[in-house]
């Protein structure tokens, strides 16, 4: 081996190495390739070196003969005797157990429970029916005036709508829409929907039409001034659901 060369590239790997180590962050391409280089010489010149020598030694050296050792004698076997049988194991028997007898069993009556506080019952309340409001009876009233007659007048249905709307109805109560009871009621009853429901509750109790106009002539017409020009086209439309309810 060359020691002056090694020692040369040892010293240029341990300062590069220093350098490169002072500041890891920025080592660079070229950096590393001068460290391989560095690597590459000292490879090579120690390389070369050890290969000369071993040439020089290979042709002086005289290979003798490889002498094998004669094999070592395999151990003697040694076999075991089996082992003795173990002495076997006597396990002694419990003693005899003893049951004693049964004790006799004493029935002990259950307490009687305690009695409870008698609660009175609440006084019970009679379902009083809800009232039932009768129709008044019909009056008989004088022929009626010319005004009062023109809202009874029944006209002849010529139109399909016409006839549609002259079917008959099985109640008045079930008939009127929400709009339209609160409309009457503000137009032909002054605002008062107990009077609306009371005069709705009679003409479904009574028997035929003729009945029904004489309530409304005696109760509704003249009482809420029906024969006004405001009031006069609700009240026909009204009486004209009337007449539906007994067709």
């Amino acid at each position: 081996m060359d020691l002056q060369k090694a020692k040369i590239y040892l010293e240029k790997l341990n300062r590069e190495f220093a350098r490169m180590a002072s500041d890891p962050d920025n080592i660079m391409r070229i950096d590393i390739d001068i460290m391989a280089s560095y690597v590459r010489d000292l490879y090579d010149a120690v390389l070369s070196e050890d290969a000369g020598h071993a040439h020089r030694h290979e042709t002086n050296t005289v290979r003798k003969p490889r002498v094998e050792p004669p094999p070592a004698p395999a151990p003697p076997v040694v076999v075991a005797a089996p082992p003795a049988p173990a002495p076997p194991v006597v396990v002694p028997l419990p003693p005899p157990v003893v049951v004693p007898p049964p004790l006799p069993v004493q029935t002990v009556a259950p307490a009687p429970p305690p009695a409870q506080p008698v609660v009175p019952s609440p006084p019970t309340v009679e379902h009083q029916p809800e009232p039932i409001v009768a129709a008044p009876a019909p009056k008989k009233y004088e022929a009626p005036s010319a005004a009062i007659e023109a809202l009874f007048e029944e006209k002849e249905a010529k139109e399909l709508s016409e006839k549609l709307s002259e079917l008959p109805i099985s109640n008045l109560t079930k008939a009127i829409a929400l709009n339209d009871r609160l409309l009457l009621t503000s137009e032909l009853f002054a605002g008062d929907g107990k009077a609306f429901e009371a005069t709705i509750g009679a003409i479904n109790g009574l028997e035929s039409y003729e009945d029904a106009q004489a309530y409304l002539i005696d109760n509704c017409v003249v009482r809420y001034h029906w024969t006004d020009k405001k009031k006069a086209e609700p009240a026909k439309n009204f009486i004209k659901l009337v007449r539906r309810r007994f067709k």
